[in-house]
């Protein structure tokens, strides 16, 4: 006998609670964050693009791997390069890049087989002020990943595609995602509305 249940949301996700533990981690760092992206020595936007595609690729994330797709493009990643990230052959990249993609993905708890280790790795290639500016990069897409799913999650309710896990809320999806939408349509206009709609359309969920 088949069951009619529903499948449950298989993307990872935040509560409300843990959306909030995680902002209050990430805020002490927000220094970090500005000086990766915009600081006088900051990091290489192909490298940041990189990297935060690497990670929204292994969460899932439509929302983020359709902008940082368009990001990445922008700052001179290559249709290759993007596949090969897609596909998570990390092997590919240049040495500096795939050390920053391995710490980045074991970062946000993802493991990545028959890697260097990860010290003797990002010493070889980055300074340590960059180290901490990567791992305060990796914990803010980390934050946009989660929070992304999370309205697909509760879409999912809506429409009764997916239940949702076990500990979630209606209350605690409605306020996820109205902080996502406070990120997400700032975001949006930055990459360029016409783009991110069309990689939405054509990608997958």
């Amino acid at each position: 006998m088949v069951s009619s249940e529903r499948p449950v949301f298989a993307k990872p996700t935040f509560t409300a609670v843990e959306l909030a533990s995680a902002l209050s981690e990430l805020a002490p760092r927000l220094p970090r964050l500005l000086w990766a992206a915009a600081g006088p020595k900051r990091i290489d936007p192909r490298l940041r693009e990189i990297v935060l595609l690497a990670v929204s690729e292994a969460n899932r994330c439509r929302y983020c791997r359709a902008a940082h797709g368009e990001l990445a493009r922008g700052a001179g990643v290559t249709d290759d390069e993007l596949a090969a990230l897609r596909r998570r052959r990390w092997q590919e990249l240049p040495p500096r890049e795939r050390a920053a993609v391995v710490s980045a993905l074991r970062r946000a708890g993802f493991g990545v087989p028959d890697a260097t280790p990860e010290d003797a790795e990002l010493e070889r290639h980055f300074l340590p002020e960059e180290v901490a500016a990567l791992a305060a990069l990796v914990d803010a897409i980390r934050i946009a990943n989660l929070s992304g799913n999370t309205v697909d999650m509760l879409l999912d309710r809506l429409r009764g595609a997916h239940r949702p896990r076990r500990d979630s809320t209606l209350a605690s999806e409605l306020a996820v995602a109205a902080l996502w939408l406070l990120g997400a349509v700032p975001a949006a206009f930055g990459v360029g509305a016409a783009g991110l709609l069309r990689r939405l359309r054509g990608g997958d969920r």
